[in-house]
């Protein structure tokens, strides 16, 4: 560990340099370290957010880096991709993704990193699983963004449909942070007061209906301007405070069940308690018969997915 708060970035595009200013902005962390194998947009990077930190008076010491600076950092997040180019189905990226992890992670291990390793490279719930096979780390240790930006979507909209103020509105997505996830509405509320009383009609129409202006709101962005970025940082700036500050917070984190929500031996979206030993415990809250049946689906969907990696891991 560093006297101080270090974070290594490994992956410096959209999302990663989103998070990056984000994280200069915060003051959460005394040194950033970024890894990229761009080494032209790395150094670009550096020395933009240096610039950056002089006028916010930030903390943090903004660097290129190696795999050795993940030796004694505190904090290792996973932002490489494949750019978003597909707009159909993130799960065609597996491969790509999956390969990407075996050419880094056993040089993180290898650099003596044994700390939480935090990430939101897609699909996120597939590449959990992978990073946590290949690094041979404790399955905690081992924390995805999850359904977090899905969640904020979700929430983000009954705000709108109710005309109320979304820190009010509790309400989460669960399952494949994709094209299965799930939309909880059996205990969506406002304060405690059930999500019916503000909008009406709410049937199982509607509630597809919703679910489909969730999934299918990123690839609108992504179609728009190339990539989500914003939103998604901002969820790992949160996951980042948690694990460094040791929040206790509830976040819906890609974590590993063991049994949990009937389903075991996979990374999915689910309400975690994240602090510095990363997915602390997974909290199960009610959800109805459909929304289960969803769920296993999205869990089947995952674990079939999976072997895709596999091919790339046992090659």
């Amino acid at each position: 560990m560093s006297n101080g708060n270090k974070v290594v970035l490994i992956g410096d595009g959209f999302v990663g340099s989103s998070y990056a200013f984000a994280l200069i902005n915060s003051g959460l962390a005394t040194e950033l370290a970024i890894i990229d194998i761009r080494k032209d947009k790395e150094l670009a990077d550096v020395n933009d957010l240096l610039d950056a930190t002089v006028l916010t008076s930030s903390p943090t010491i903004v660097k290129t880096g190696t795999f050795e600076d993940c030796k004694d950092a505190d904090l290792v997040v996973l932002a490489y991709g494949n750019s978003q180019k597909n707009l159909v189905n993130r799960l065609n990226d597996i491969k790509i993704a999956s390969q990407m992890v075996v050419d880094t992670i056993p040089q993180v291990v290898e650099a003596g990193y044994d700390g939480v390793i935090l990430l939101a490279t897609n699909p996120v719930d597939v590449i959990a699983r992978v990073v946590a096979e290949v690094s041979g780390f404790p399955k905690e240790k081992i924390v995805g963004t999850g359904t977090s930006l899905d969640t904020a979507r979700f929430n983000q909209y009954l705000a709108l449909e109710s005309k109320l103020n979304v820190s009010d509105i509790n309400a989460y997505v669960i399952g494949e942070h994709g094209n299965s996830s799930v939309a909880v509405w059996s205990n969506a509320n406002v304060n405690g007061i059930n999500i019916r009383e503000f909008i009406d009609k709410i049937d199982d129409d509607y509630k597809d209906e919703v679910g489909e202006l969730i999934r299918d709101k990123a690839f609108k962005i992504i179609k728009g301007k190339g990539a989500t970025h914003f939103g998604i940082a901002n969820c790992l700036l949160a996951f980042t405070k948690a694990i460094l500050l040791d929040e206790k917070r509830v976040l819906m984190a890609s974590s590993y069940l063991n049994g949990e929500y009937n389903n075991e031996g996979l990374y999915t979206g689910v309400p975690t308690i994240i602090g510095k030993n990363g997915a602390e415990k997974i909290l199960e809250m009610p959800i109805d018969d459909r929304e289960q049946k969803m769920f296993d689906k999205s869990c089947q969907d995952l674990n079939d997915n999976y072997k895709l990696a596999l091919e790339v891991i046992n090659k």
